[in-house]
């Protein structure tokens, strides 16, 4: 990855293709919401050995240290943070030196200026972000984007353009399916 703007901006979800399996995608945007890359990857389809081997952690090793790790070693532009919208992959945290926050709809402080909620949560708008407990230094980062205004749009539409964009390879090579 090479050192680019340091305003750039990474939203990452996986999508689960009940034939396929499981697609992941990342998009980086700058601080006006407009693309600067996109990747994302073939389908990811454990066997049935890995599902019994795996058990429970099964998920996370996927989301996290399979596909969104590739995903973002896989970018030319190291981002200020990711935001994921599925908590499992956020385990990709443990062998990157990126902040990662996990953003979630519902429990935001309604402002525009972020507040930390009592469980030490930050709130902004109508979303409640969360890093992982044992990288409490990813809020400040979120937290100084978000006054600077570096951040200033809906946190969550990314992940529908992802999504979207997701559907849109699959139609392409040919991979039908609900997704």
């Amino acid at each position: 990855m090479e050192e680019a703007p340091k305003n750039a901006i990474g939203f990452l979800t996986i999508v689960e293709n009940a034939t396929h399996g499981l697609f992941g995608g990342y998009l980086l945007l700058n601080p006006a919401g407009r693309p600067m890359e996109f990747h994302c990857t073939a389908p990811v389809k454990p066997n049935r050995a890995q599902q019994i081997l795996y058990g429970p952690t099964l998920k996370p090793y996927l989301y996290g240290e399979q596909i969104a790790t590739a995903l973002i070693c896989k970018s030319r532009i190291q981002p200020q943070v990711v935001f994921f919208n599925q908590s499992c992959a956020m385990c990709a945290r443990g062998s990157m030196n990126v902040p990662m926050v996990l953003v979630e709809k519902g429990e935001g402080n309604g402002s525009t200026e972020p507040s930390t909620s009592p469980e030490g949560k930050l709130l902004w708008r109508n979303l409640k972000l969360t890093a992982l407990p044992e990288f409490p230094d990813d809020y400040d980062v979120v937290r100084k984007s978000l006054q600077n205004r570096l951040i200033d749009f809906d946190l969550l539409e990314p992940f529908g353009r992802i999504c979207d964009a997701i559907a849109e390879a699959q139609k392409a090579a040919g991979q039908t399916g609900a997704a």
